[in-house]
């Protein structure tokens, strides 16, 4: 049987949360710039732009910045989970970034369709970062500490735009782990 390697790309990617004190080359984050613009978007108007991170002192001081209001932000009761979060927000080592030499920030114009667009723009930049031996991770939790006003005058973000995705890029530390078991598709309905 023949593999396809866009697939396998697709079913082997994994979130990546330790990374190789080594820096991502710029001819990679070009690649990768690329493939983002490759997303497709609403009516072609592909609004994204990047801010790129590349040195470890401003992104621990964001993940400073962010990890009280992330505290703040989460209920008192809650699942292991939920109580592990808060215990390593509250360390002062903890950084939300996983010490990436690499982030970078996708942000677009403010319309209702930009989020989707950011969105698969992060995907083909995650996917082309996979294929080149570069592991990533999508920082959920950066968004928000993105859209504070200050902080995206500090990142370039016009103010017309929302930032939709926070995400890291580095060498994996250990190599990429296997893909978990993932469940079959829920077909809700199928209309023939």
């Amino acid at each position: 049987m023949t593999t396809n390697p866009v697939i396998e790309a697709i079913k082997s990617r994994r979130a990546i949360r330790a990374y190789e004190d080594k820096p991502v080359p710029g001819s990679a984050i070009q690649t990768m710039l690329e493939a983002a613009t490759y997303a497709p978007s609403a009516i072609n108007v592909q609004p994204w732009k990047f801010t790129i991170v590349n040195n470890k002192d401003e992104m621990k001081r964001l993940s400073d910045i962010a990890k009280p209001a992330l505290i703040r932000m989460l209920p008192d009761v809650g699942d292991e989970g939920l109580i592990g979060l808060k215990k390593r927000l509250a360390d002062p080592n903890y950084n939300i970034f996983y010490n990436a030499p690499l982030l970078i920030f996708i942000c677009g114009v403010k319309s209702q369709y930009t989020v989707y667009d950011c969105s698969m723009a992060a995907q083909n930049m995650m996917l082309a970062a996979y294929t080149l031996g570069i592991g990533s991770c999508w920082i959920g939790t950066a968004v928000g500490l993105a859209n504070d006003p200050k902080i995206k005058t500090q990142l370039a973000v016009p103010e017309d735009h929302d930032v939709h995705a926070a995400i890291i890029f580095g060498y994996p530390k250990g190599g990429f782990p296997k893909a978990p078991e993932k469940r079959p598709p829920k077909i809700l309905k199928r209309i023939d």
